[in-house]
């Protein structure tokens, strides 16, 4: 008997992003283990009007029977960009900038979606009365996701699971505007938390975490996957030079200063390995980072290739040689989506990870530990650059089986998915 679950992910195809594809390919195979996804989402102008990525292709993985609402709201993301890109530099302005900031942080809460949870919660209640709903399943980042689900769960008193894409409040990187802000984010992340039937993880490390933190036996991990199908049909092609892939935007803590650091050391000893490796760079590098990558001499071999949609992506990913992961201290809990995909390639990682972090250990569960290298650690990284390049012109890069992956599969991952939906109703 088919079974229904209502589904509250503001981000949604066409968005683009590894955390949209994680909803995407849980809707996708949903209906091989008899649930059937109704999803309540926005409308892509919203997208449209802060700038964000798009790409249709994500689109194909959705059944064309399933049913999308898609929602409008005033997104105060939106509205506080354009407010600033009004501002002229004066000292008054400046001054003005800076008071709209200050109130912003004050007044939205707990993300720039917050408008969004009225207009959800009152289609929620439309789509859970008219669908016959068996049980709620939001999705975060934005947090306002969990909000929604939490409303609708008291409501109706219907089952509601909370995925966690990444940390809330626990993330080592977020900044708090004042300490009012931090106890207020987290009394409501603990009342999403105390409420939530069940609150799922992509890493062992980030459950462990909460639980420590928060207390709670409510905790399970379902990992980001790689879906085979998106391997179908890409052909290989040989490279002349030592093809290094970073995929996945820049974000502050995978930036790329000690990579790049050890690269222009290495090329200062041996310039002649200029004309033997390139790097490739997929999604948004800030400028900061490409200016930086120019003053080390190095903007001739680095490529920007900037945002592509997934299928390119991954036609990337099979064509390069070297796959680059790079997490900064303060992300052992994370692990990169992309991960699972570099590992489905079967093509060497070079892991600038921290090496007691989440990453490291699936890499070294899957004996894929060669070339993890402390993230910061300028001499180590020259090293395994200059073994990989001795590797290549020698022809004697390794390659890894791929046939016993199945458990990092998006269908596996969505068994695990439909199997905890199945306990709760």
């Amino acid at each position: 008997m088919k079974k229904n679950v209502l589904i509250i992910a503001y981000y949604f195809p066409p968005f683009a992003g590894g955390g949209v594809q994680r909803t995407s390919k849980f809707v996708k195979y949903l209906a091989v283990f008899s649930w059937s996804p109704f999803v309540l989402t926005v409308n892509e102008k919203n997208y449209f009007r802060t700038h964000r990525k798009i790409d249709y292709t994500l689109n194909e993985d959705i059944p064309k029977t399933t049913v999308v609402k898609k929602t409008n709201f005033i997104n105060l993301e939106n509205v506080s960009s354009q407010t600033k890109s009004g501002l002229h530099r004066t000292k008054r302005q400046s001054i003005f900038k800076q008071i709209l900031v200050k109130i912003g942080n004050l007044v939205i809460f707990p993300d720039a979606k917050m408008l969004w949870i009225p207009v959800a919660v009152y289609e929620g209640i439309k789509m859970i009365n008219k669908y016959r709903i068996n049980l709620i399943y939001s999705t975060g980042n934005p947090w306002s996701d969990h909000i929604i689900g939490a409303v609708l769960h008291c409501l109706t008193k219907i089952p509601w699971v909370a995925d966690y894409r990444d940390p809330w409040n626990l993330d080592p990187y977020l900044v708090y505007s004042s300490a009012l802000r931090r106890k207020a984010q987290l009394f409501i992340e603990k009342q999403v938390i105390k409420n939530a039937n069940k609150v799922i993880f992509t890493t062992n490390k980030t459950m462990t975490c909460y639980q420590n933190f928060f207390g709670y036996d409510k905790y399970i991990t379902i990992r980001n996957a790689y879906d085979p199908d998106d391997f179908k049909g890409i052909s290989k092609q040989e490279k002349t030079k030592l093809t290094v892939l970073y995929a996945g935007n820049m974000q502050p803590y995978r930036g790329p200063y000690y990579f790049v650091k050890a690269l222009g050391n290495l090329l200062k000893k041996y310039p002649e390995m200029r004309n033997i490796i390139e790097i490739h760079i997929l999604g948004h590098s800030s400028h900061s980072n490409k200016k930086f990558i120019a003053k080390e001499g190095l903007d001739d071999i680095v490529r920007f290739t900037g945002h592509v949609n997934h299928k390119i992506a991954i036609d990337h990913i099979l064509n390069a040689n070297v796959l680059l992961s790079v997490v900064d201290k303060g992300g052992e809990l994370i692990i990169p989506g992309k991960i699972y995909e570099y590992l489905a390639s079967g093509k060497p990682i070079l892991a600038l990870v921290p090496k007691d972090g989440a990453t490291a250990d699936i890499l070294r569960y899957e004996k894929r530990s060669e070339y993890i290298v402390d993230p910061r650690d300028i001499k180590s990284i020259e090293k395994a650059i200059n073994k990989l390049v001795l590797q290549f012109i020698n022809h004697r890069l390794p390659s890894y089986p791929t046939k016993k992956l199945h458990k990092y599969t998006r269908l596996k991952t969505t068994e695990k998915l439909a199997n905890l939906f199945n306990q709760l109703i």
